[in-house]
C-alpha cells in the first residue's frame, strides 16, 4: 500500500479497497503534529493501522522534520519500537 503526503488536505493517505485510511496533520511553528489516524471500519485489527502509522513516520524520519504524534493510536505505535521512540523523543 502507498503512502503519499498530501500537505494541501493536511494528511497522509494510504488508499485501499475499503476506503482510504489517513493522518491527519497540523503544524505548530515548525513541528508537524499528527492528532488523528483513521482506518476504514472493515479494516480494523487487520493490522492496516500499524503499517499506515509505520509508513507515516518512515515517511516524517526521510523529510528530516520535527513530527510530534498526539493521537494516542500513533503513540502506542511509535512506543512499541525503539526507531520511533527516538526520532519522537518518547
Amino acid at each position: 500500500m502507498t503512502i503519499t503526503y498530501e500537505p494541501e488536505r493536511n494528511r497522509f493517505n494510504m488508499p485501499t479497497e475499503a476506503g482510504d485510511a489517513y493522518v491527519t496533520i497540523r503544524w505548530d511553528e515548525d513541528v508537524m503534529i499528527l492528532p488523528h489516524a483513521e482506518v476504514p471500519s472493515a479494516l480494523r485489527g487487520t493490522g492496516a493501522g500499524a503499517r499506515l502509522a509505520t509508513g507515516v513516520f518512515e515517511q516524517i524520519e526521510a523529510m528530516g522534520i520535527k513530527a510530534r504524534p498526539t493521537c494516542p493510536f500513533l503513540v502506542k505505535v511509535a512506543k512499541s519500537d525503539p526507531r520511533w521512540q527516538n526520532l519522537f523523543g518518547l
